[in-house]
C-alpha cells in the first residue's frame, strides 16, 4: 500500500517506531519509518521520522490513546488535571502538579508550593 499523502507524525525511538508499525500493520495501517538528518538521531538512541496517510489518523490516534494508557494506567496521575491552566481572573485554580484547588489571589499552590508566573513575569 504505497503511501500518497503523508503526514509527519512524530518524532519516535527506533525501537517503539517498529513496535507501533507493526501493530498497526495487524490493523491493516501502514506507515513509514523514515531517517532525516535534521531530526532523526544516531547513537544510543536511534529515532526516526514516523509518517502515516491523513485518512488513517483516527485509527493511527486510537493506537497511540490506547498506548497512553497503558503506561498511566498504574500510575497516580490524571492527564485532565496535568492540562489545568492557572487564570488569574477566575476566582479560583486547581494546581495542575497535585490537584489542589486554591484561590487565585495566591501565586503558588499551598499544598505543593508550585509557583504561578503571569504571562508579563510577574508573580
Amino acid at each position: 500500500m504505497p503511501i500518497t499523502t503523508k503526514q509527519l507524525l512524530g518524532i519516535m525511538d527506533l525501537n517503539e517506531a517498529k513496535r507501533i508499525k507493526e501493530i498497526l500493520a495487524e490493523r491493516g495501517v501502514a506507515i513509514e519509518l523514515g531517517h532525516n538528518k535534521q531530526t532523526c538521531t544516531r547513537g544510543c538512541r536511534v529515532t526516526v521520522e514516523v509518517w502515516g496517510e491523513l485518512e488513517d489518523l483516527p485509527k493511527i490516534q486510537e493506537l497511540l490513546r490506547e498506548e497512553q494508557a497503558k503506561l498511566l494506567e498504574d500510575l497516580d496521575f490524571d492527564p485532565e488535571q496535568s492540562a489545568e491552566v492557572f487564570d488569574a481572573n477566575k476566582e479560583t485554580a486547581v494546581c495542575p502538579a497535585c490537584g489542589t484547588r486554591f484561590s487565585t489571589d495566591l501565586k503558588e499552590c499551598p499544598d505543593c508550593g508550585l509557583v504561578f508566573v503571569s504571562e508579563d513575569g510577574a508573580g
